[in-house]
């Protein structure tokens, strides 16, 4: 599983435009996001690995996508399934090998915002700051590989990740505000917010248990239909 893994993130790495194309952005973002920022200590550490995030989130929304479809959509998974490899191991490698070439993006947004907060900060700031990266990435990159396995196109698997967080956002909004705001919490949005930031103040109507429980059963449902698909699915 390790030598595929090791494979699978040479792939990935090896598509430049999405790879270094999403760590230029990111760091064009970061750029901007601490020239513009008059804060320092701990509001600056936050607001700029905050922004560092979400600027990842995107470009690991075409990283993940392309992850999961590159193989189907380009007629090489007929292959990969040629080697013996069970279909499954294929699947969860995609997954592992995002979770792997996204480590050097949180590093870049995270040493940024490290080295450039100045004034005071805490461990526990910084303990922050970690998790919300880490996690942001992880779990869009996971969804979005996910995707990918399951509409087997690049075009629209990066269309459907951009449309899952924007509008996804959007309809979790419109729920809190004008039907329950529990149900609105429950979405994958809501909870994902809620993990991200490790929040459990009276904004969330749900306990932070009960939040990533539910983003566990949101991750594990989304991943489990794209290992189906690629374990019936003909090449």
């Amino acid at each position: 599983m390790i030598a595929l893994v090791r494979a699978e993130t040479r792939r990935i790495t090896g598509r430049r435009g999405s790879f270094w194309g999403g760590l230029g952005f990111v760091a064009t973002i970061l750029v901007i996001a601490v020239l513009a920022n008059g804060d320092d200590g701990a509001d600056k550490l936050e607001a700029t690995s905050t922004i560092g995030r979400y600027a990842g989130l995107l470009s690991v929304v075409v990283m993940g996508a392309l992850a999961g479809s590159y193989d189907t959509a380009n007629g090489t998974m007929r292959y990969l399934v040629l080697t013996g490899v069970p279909r499954w191991q294929l699947a969860v490698v995609r997954l592992l090998g995002i979770m792997v070439t996204t480590i050097p993006m949180a590093l870049l947004i995270l040493v940024v915002a490290l080295v450039t907060a100045g004034g005071s900060f805490d461990g526990t700031d910084v303990g922050n700051a970690v998790w919300a990266t880490f996690s942001t990435l992880w779990v869009w990159g996971v969804v979005c590989a996910a995707i990918g396995m399951l509409l087997r196109s690049n075009g629209p698997a990066i269309a459907a990740g951009v449309v899952l967080f924007f509008g996804g956002s959007l309809i979790t909004s419109l729920v809190y505000e004008y039907l329950s705001e529990t149900v609105g919490n429950y979405l994958f949005p809501g909870l994902f917010a809620q993990v991200s930031e490790l929040s459990d103040d009276d904004d969330f109507k749900i306990s932070l248990a009960a939040a990533f429980v539910g983003l566990a059963v949101w991750i594990a449902a989304i991943v489990a239909l794209a290992i189906g698909r690629v374990r019936r699915d003909e090449y």
